[in-house]
């Protein structure tokens, strides 16, 4: 997570954070989020990814959400096994925050699963993963008619991002677009005119393709043979 004096939350309308030494002490952890939210304020959301290489039992995730509620986090993402997807159902059962998981399925069966057992309330598809844009669409249908959100996950880079503008773009009612705060050069430098954030908000690219032209100079300094 950046500091304030790194980053001005006025830049963005919210904020996700997490993994790191997140999970190892659920005191902490608290004390973290509750940290976050002093920052920011009331006025911008607060995401929680808590990671879900840590390992948890659907009551001691139960136990971790239960736990900072209080801060009003928009959701909670990846807190159990991604295939975990019975132990998702009783968590999202039971508490009252919204549940996000997803950006490790590779297969329409597998969002399927997270609309049907796992009853989720936000679906997360990463276009690198679940089959680009054809079944990224599939999902996007299958979540509207069962109402449901999606929020693309798009960590790696902007040629990701760029994808996932497209994407909302093509949603009803697409909510928010993930953007690395990472300065690392295959975040910001696979293409030639980085995304930029004009008031919370990315604009969706214009070019032609996903709209941004790829860095062959960062290609070629990276390139492993």
């Amino acid at each position: 997570m950046k500091r304030p004096e790194d980053i001005s939350i006025r830049v963005f309308t919210a904020i996700k954070f997490g993994w790191g030494v997140f999970g190892q002490d659920l005191d902490q952890d608290v004390r973290l989020v509750e940290a976050v939210r002093e920052e920011i304020g009331d006025k911008h959301d607060l995401m929680v990814d808590t990671g879900w290489l840590v390992e948890r039992t659907p009551k001691q995730a139960i136990s971790v959400v239960r736990s900072i509620e209080n801060f009003r986090p928009y959701f909670v993402e990846e807190i159990l096994h991604p295939e975990d997807y019975d132990g998702y159902g009783t968590l999202a059962a039971t508490v009252e925050t919204p549940i996000a998981c997803g950006e490790q399925e590779a297969t329409e069966w597998g969002f399927r699963q997270l609309i049907d057992r796992a009853k989720i309330d936000i679906l997360q598809p990463d276009l690198t993963r679940c089959g680009g844009f054809t079944t990224a669409r599939k999902i996007v249908h299958m979540a509207e008619l069962a109402n449901h959100l999606v929020i693309p996950h798009s960590w790696c880079s902007d040629l990701l991002t760029a994808a996932s503008l497209h994407l909302n773009a093509f949603q009803r009612r697409a909510v928010f677009v993930e953007f690395n705060t990472s300065q690392g050069p295959l975040s910001r430098s696979l293409v030639k005119d980085p995304l930029k954030i004009e008031d919370g908000y990315v604009r969706v690219p214009q070019g032609p393709g996903l709209g941004v032209e790829v860095n062959e100079k960062t290609i070629e300094q990276y390139r492993v043979v």
